[in-house]
C-alpha cells in the first residue's frame, strides 16, 4: 500500500512538472540595428505586443534594437546557432547567402515604391524569400526602409564629384562595383559605426534613408545631400527555419498574420518618416539638399546601370526581367 501511494506521489510531480513545462510561453528574440523610432523599430515593437496580445501566455518577444544584441553582420549566424530567434537586416545582408537577393541592390532598378511592392508580391519576389531555406534561414516577410540619398561635406551632383571620395556602404557587392565606377571606395561597415566613423574621417560619404540618416545623427555631420533615389533600403525579416516549422501550427499562422498588419504599418510608416525626417533636416539647418536634374541623373544612370551586366548571371536573368516587369503592372 505504501509502495502504491508513493509511486502515485512520484507520478503526480511528473505530470506536474511536464505541465509546467507545456505551459512555458515561446520566447522569441527580436534583434535589429537600428533606433526604436524607426520604422523598422516601431516593426518590431509592434509585433511584440500584436504577438503576445494574440497568443497571451503562450508566446514573448524580446526586442533588442540599435545592435544591443547583433549587428546585421552577426544576425544571420546567430539565428542559426539559436542565440536569437528572429531579425530584419536589411536586404543588402544577404549577399553571401542568396546571390539572387542582389537583384534589391541593382540601382535604377526600381521607379518607385509601388514598382517595388508589385515585385515583392509577386511570385518571384515571394520566392526569394524561400532561396535561403538549403542553409537553414527563413524569409517571412519584406519591410520597407525608403530610398536611398548619397550624403557628405561636398556637393555631390555629378559621378565626378565622388571620385576619391571613401563612401560607407553595406556589405554588397554591387555596391562595391558601383562605387569603384566613379573612383570612389566603398567601406562595408556595420550600420551603428557610421556616426563614429564620419567623425574620425575613416569615411568622408555615405548613403542611406532619411530616417536612419536622422536617426543616426549624420545630418549633424555632413553637409550636402543628393536625393539620388538609386536603390530602394529595404529588409527581409527572417528567422530559423528549424525554428519556424517548429512552432505549433496555430502559432505559425497566427504570427504570419500578425506579420502582414505590421507590414502594412512598417510600410506606410517609412514613406511617412521618408518626408518628416527630410523636412526635420531641412528645418534643422546647416545642409544643403539636391534633386539632380534630368540631364545630371542621367550620368548617375550612365555610369552604373552597367553594373546590372555583371551581376546578371549570379542573380538570374529571368529574376531581373521580373523585377522590371513589375514597373509596367497597373
Amino acid at each position: 500500500m505504501r509502495l502504491r501511494q508513493i509511486l502515485a506521489i512520484l507520478t503526480m510531480v511528473m505530470m506536474s512538472a511536464t505541465s509546467a513545462n507545456a505551459a512555458e510561453p515561446i520566447l522569441i528574440r527580436f534583434s535589429h540595428v537600428v533606433a526604436e523610432d524607426t520604422p523598422k523599430g516601431v516593426g518590431a515593437r509592434m509585433f511584440k505586443d500584436l504577438a503576445e496580445k494574440k497568443f497571451p501566455g503562450r508566446v514573448t518577444v524580446e526586442v533588442y534594437p540599435a545592435s544591443q544584441r547583433f549587428d546585421d553582420d552577426q544576425v544571420l549566424d546567430a539565428l542559426l546557432l539559436g542565440d536569437v530567434e528572429m531579425a530584419a537586416p536589411s536586404l543588402a545582408k544577404f549577399n553571401r547567402w542568396a546571390k539572387p537577393l542582389q537583384v534589391f541592390d541593382l540601382p535604377f532598378l526600381f521607379r518607385d515604391v509601388d514598382h517595388l511592392h508589385r515585385f515583392q508580391e509577386g511570385v518571384v519576389g515571394t520566392q526569394l524569400l524561400q532561396t535561403m531555406l538549403p542553409m537553414g534561414l527563413q524569409g517571412i516577410a519584406y519591410w520597407d526602409g525608403g530610398f536611398r540619398v548619397l550624403s557628405a561635406n561636398v556637393p555631390l551632383s555629378t559621378p565626378a564629384d565622388a571620385e576619391a571620395l571613401v563612401f560607407r556602404i553595406e556589405p554588397s557587392d554591387v555596391f562595391q562595383e558601383q562605387y569603384s565606377r566613379i573612383n570612389a571606395v566603398g567601406i562595408p561597415m556595420a550600420f551603428g559605426r557610421v556616426a563614429d566613423a564620419v567623425r574620425q574621417g575613416v569615411v568622408n560619404a555615405q548613403e542611406n534613408s532619411w530616417s536612419n540618416i536622422y536617426a543616426e545623427g549624420i545630418h549633424k555631420l555632413h553637409s550636402n545631400y543628393t536625393e539620388l533615389n538609386h536603390s530602394y533600403l529595404g529588409y527581409m525579416v527572417v528567422t530559423s527555419s528549424d525554428f519556424w516549422q517548429g512552432l505549433p501550427e496555430d502559432i505559425r499562422t497566427g504570427l504570419e498574420e500578425v506579420l502582414l498588419q505590421v507590414r502594412a504599418e512598417v510600410n506606410r510608416l517609412a514613406a511617412e518618416r521618408a518626408e518628416e525626417r527630410r523636412d526635420r533636416v531641412v528645418a534643422e539647418g546647416g545642409v544643403a539638399i539636391m534633386r539632380p536634374d534630368a540631364k545630371k541623373l542621367q550620368a548617375w544612370k550612365d555610369a552604373w546601370l552597367p553594373v546590372w551586366e555583371n551581376f546578371e548571371t549570379e542573380i538570374g536573368p529571368e529574376v531581373i526581367e521580373a523585377a522590371i516587369a513589375a514597373g509596367s503592372e497597373q
